[in-house]
């Protein structure tokens, strides 16, 4: 198994469309307990390995649905408690004004999480100017930013886009991500990187996983052949998306998620209430499910995979029916369907050496 995933990362980097651009990739697989890793790539003159950090973007998100469901066992808050609970009187105050109407008090934690409150994207989407920040920070122009910030642009430059929980509808919006940040960090009393700290990686050992914060070592973004560095908006956006970790980390991780380490089964199967977002990727509670339909694979049959990605080529997924795990990154923003593909040419492989 172990040379197959080699040569499959080799054909990967070195293969038509990714010359040049894919320069670090990392792929680590447990099956049933047994755990292969295949990496490419130099990083501070030393081959790229699955201890290597790197930036998990989106793939964040996993760890504040660990962390929400710790806190929800504990007793500590509800996902189905509104948002409003946490914040003081009057601080959200027309954040989700629709038709005239402040549904704001509308929104619960859950809805957050599955993408279905109807707030606008502060980090991809429109503002009234016509501008996108995600346009700003992909061109190098780097900026700090907290709270106060993505409330404004998300309250006062942008507009919601359907009332929350409406009927089967979900738009993927960092900004639900920055205010489950503030319900963390108000319920807890600390800061989140503590908190990150006390719920989930000291609960599982984990030595490599944090929120990035300025000089913290860790692979350099890419972005076609440039080199993308945004330390400051990376240290900004903590639970949305500025996470470091590794291959093994995010893959102990991952099997943690779902082993039941965080919430009881029944609970996990609740945020497995499916909502189309984008093409082939459907949002749950906290999760994203990657399934391929048949037409679109010439007939073959992929298992459906339960997890995350992000826009640095980081994924961790899980998949339910056969118990395989799978995470690292291709460490390029460019293209973002290249972390999907090398996981279904890495889920050939499985399926053939069962």
């Amino acid at each position: 198994m172990q040379a197959e995933l080699d040569r499959l990362l080799k054909s990967f980097t070195d293969g038509w469309g990714s010359r040049g651009r894919v320069r670090e990739v990392v792929l680590c697989i447990d099956r049933d307990g047994e755990r292969w890793s295949a990496c490419r790539g130099e990083w501070q003159g030393q081959p790229v390995t699955s201890q290597t950090p790197f930036f998990v973007a989106s793939t964040s998100k996993l760890l504040v649905t660990a962390m929400l469901l710790r806190l929800q066992r504990e007793g500590q808050l509800r996902l189905d408690d509104p948002v409003l609970r946490f914040f003081a009187d009057g601080e959200l105050n027309g954040l989700h004004r629709w038709k005239g109407q402040d549904l704001t008090g509308q929104i619960c934690v859950r809805h957050l999480m599955a993408h279905c409150s109807g707030l606008p994207d502060y980090f991809e989407g429109r503002r009234r100017d016509g501008s996108r920040f995600a346009n700003r920070l992909l061109s190098g122009q780097d900026q700090a930013y907290g709270w106060p910030d993505v409330l404004r642009w998300t309250r006062d430059e942008m507009k919601p886009h359907f009332p929350p929980g409406q009927g089967r509808r979900a738009l993927y919006s960092d900004s639900n991500y920055y205010l489950l940040g503030e319900v963390i960090r108000r319920v807890t009393g600390v800061p989140l990187d503590r908190a990150l700290t006390t719920l989930v990686t000291d609960p599982l050992g984990l030595k490599d996983t944090a929120f990035y914060r300025p000089g913290m070592p860790v692979m350099p973004l890419r972005l076609g052949v440039r080199t993308l560095e945004v330390p400051q908006a990376m240290a900004s956006m903590p639970v949305d998306g500025g996470a470091v970790s590794t291959a093994d980390d995010m893959t102990s991780f991952t099997q943690a998620l779902f082993g039941g380490h965080f919430c009881d089964a029944d609970t996990l199967t609740s945020l497995q209430d499916w909502r189309r977002i984008f093409f082939p990727l459907q949002a749950g509670g906290g999760l994203l499910r990657f399934a391929m339909p048949r037409w679109l694979t010439l007939g073959r049959r992929y298992p459906e995979l339960i997890g995350h990605s992000g826009i640095s080529g980081a994924f961790a997924f899980h998949c339910p029916d056969r118990r395989w795990t799978l995470s690292g990154t291709v460490n390029q923003i460019e293209g973002r369907g290249r972390p999907y593909r090398l996981m279904m040419q890495a889920l050939d492989l499985l399926q053939r050496s069962r």
